[in-house]
Order: structure tokens, then C-alpha cells, then sequence
């Protein structure tokens, strides 16, 4: 089981600890990640308000280089995702654009022809539900968390998305073989603030505490996503003021890292303590 890795800036920076958590879990599964050659930036949450088609060069230059890999591509980031399933199925279907972006990255070439994935994707479909439960050894069941997607994982607003847009199931169902207590809330998709945290600290505050607040007041233990800004600006929120009411915010990863060895790889580097979530770690299951 091999996949061409696109780790994104995030993964190689402020959230290293998520690409080594995705190494840790995956390898325990068998998956090989073979990371992309000379990869570059794909513009992720900028680039497409700025100028469409550089946005479409961005990616479309990484995607020319996965193609030759002939595997998926795995984009763990939910911007870099979004962006690489935008312009693969664009470039894919409009031969015009596809001539103009590809004069643009030559000698490269796109053809939008290579399977794009996430991590939910990953899980559910690529190692599969039942095989995930084999290699699951500690008990979760007295975790609650609430699954939290982002606003920008599922509204690839012109091409069918891999679930619902509006009210995605699917990171629920892993969550739910992984052996944890889902809370249902209606916060699943709300905005963050994304990227306005580097221009607007108080817009990324009052989004985020909101998130934040539902999440505490349901009686949540932790926020779930697979979004590596998501993460970042909720577990950043008592550094922008807010001291009270706070859960620590862990990667779909970490959950089963929790569930396969009991511990976190990257516990030191949330800045919200996560000593709640691993301290309700059950005992090892009998193999």
C-alpha cells in the first residue's frame, strides 16, 4: 500500500507533530508514503483569491510530479486538499485551461489524471474500517470528542465531494471504530478564522472561541480534525486571551495513536495540555 505524500508547509513546520503522528499510525498499518520530489507551496487558502490561475499552476506543478509516481495522492492538509481536488478535476475536464496551465509549467506537464485523497479518505477507504480495527490496543470508550471538519474539507463547491458538504458523516465513523464517544454538534463546519489569524487576531478570537465554547459546553474532553490550521488556531486561543473553557484540539491521527499505543508522539508541542485526554486512556486490550 503505497502513496505519494504531500505534506504541505504546514506539515513540515508549525504542525511537524501531525506529519509524525500520520507516519507512526500508518506504518503500523503497512502504508507506505513515498513523499513527493522537489514539492512545492500550492498557494493553499491565498492563492485562488488573488489570481485563479496561478492558483492552478501552483498545484498543477505538484500534481504533474505525482502523476509520474502513478499512486494517490495524499494531501493531509484540508487547504492543500481542497486545492489539489480543485484544480486535478478542473484541469481534468477543460482541455483549454489545462493547455494554458500546462504552457505555464513546462516542460511539465498535467493531466489531471491522478487520484487525490485526505486522511479521512485514507482511513476509511484506503486501509479500510475493518481493518483498522486489528491493530487498535487501548480503550477509548470513556473519550468524548466532537468530530471537526472545517469550513474548506467537503465544499469543493464544483465537483462532487468525497461526503455530505454541509454535514459530513464520515470522520464520525472512523472516529467511532477507533473506539471514542462522539458528541453530535452543530459546529461541525464553522469557520475558524483560518488564515486571518495573520491579519486579524480578534476576527480568528471571537470564531474560534465560539467553536471552542460549544465544544466545552457539550461536555466534550477534546475537538477532533484533520486540519492542521484548525488546529492551530483553536489551540492557540489562550494566548490570544482566552483562559478559561479550553479543550485541548487533537489530530484524527492522534486518535489513533491513543487507540494503537496509548500515548502521544507529539504531546509537548500542543500548547493546550492534553493530559485529560491521555489520562483517560483505558487499559490495554487482551490480544
Amino acid at each position: 500500500m503505497i502513496l505519494t505524500y504531500y505534506p504541505g508547509c504546514s506539515l513540515k513546520t508549525s504542525s511537524k507533530f501531525y506529519d509524525a503522528s500520520i507516519k507512526r499510525v500508518f506504518s503500523s498499518y503497512g502504508v507506505q508514503m513515498d513523499e513527493l520530489d522537489d514539492w512545492s507551496c500550492c498557494g493553499a487558502s491565498a492563492a485562488h483569491t488573488i489570481d485563479d490561475k496561478l492558483a492552478h499552476a501552483l498545484v498543477a506543478r505538484n500534481l504533474s510530479i505525482a502523476e509520474k509516481k502513478g499512486n494517490p495522492l495524499f494531501a493531509p492538509c484540508s487547504a492543500c486538499y481542497n486545492r489539489a481536488k480543485t484544480t486535478n478535476e478542473t484541469l481534468r475536464i477543460d482541455r483549454s485551461l489545462r493547455e494554458e496551465i500546462n504552457g505555464v509549467i513546462s516542460p511539465l506537464n498535467c493531466l489531471g489524471t491522478v487520484e487525490v485523497l485526505n486522511i479521512i479518505e485514507i482511513f476509511k477507504d484506503f486501509i479500510g474500517l475493518e481493518r483498522l480495527t486489528e491493530k487498535l490496543r487501548y480503550d477509548l470508550s470513556s473519550l468524548k470528542v466532537v468530530p471537526y471538519y472545517g469550513c474548506v474539507l467537503t465544499r469543493i463547491t464544483k465537483f462532487m465531494p468525497f461526503d455530505d458538504r454541509e454535514d459530513p458523516k464520515s470522520m464520525d465513523m472512523v472516529l467511532w471504530i477507533s473506539g471514542v464517544e462522539t458528541i453530535k454538534w452543530p459546529y461541525k463546519m464553522e469557520c475558524c478564522g483560518a488564515s486571518k489569524t495573520l491579519t486579524d487576531k480578534d476576527l480568528t478570537f471571537e470564531l474560534s472561541s465560539r467553536i471552542m465554547d460549544m465544544a466545552f459546553t457539550l461536555g466534550a474532553d477534546a475537538i477532533v480534525t484533520p486540519c492542521p490550521l484548525c488546529q492551530l488556531n483553536l489551540d492557540i486561543l489562550p494566548s490570544l486571551g482566552k483562559k478559561e473553557r479550553v479543550l485541548p484540539i487533537l489530530f484524527l491521527s492522534e486518535v489513533f495513536e491513543l487507540a494503537i499505543f496509548g500515548n502521544l508522539s507529539g504531546t509537548s508541542s500542543h500548547m493546550i495540555p492534553v493530559d485529560g485526554v491521555t489520562g483517560k486512556i483505558g487499559k490495554k486490550h487482551s490480544p
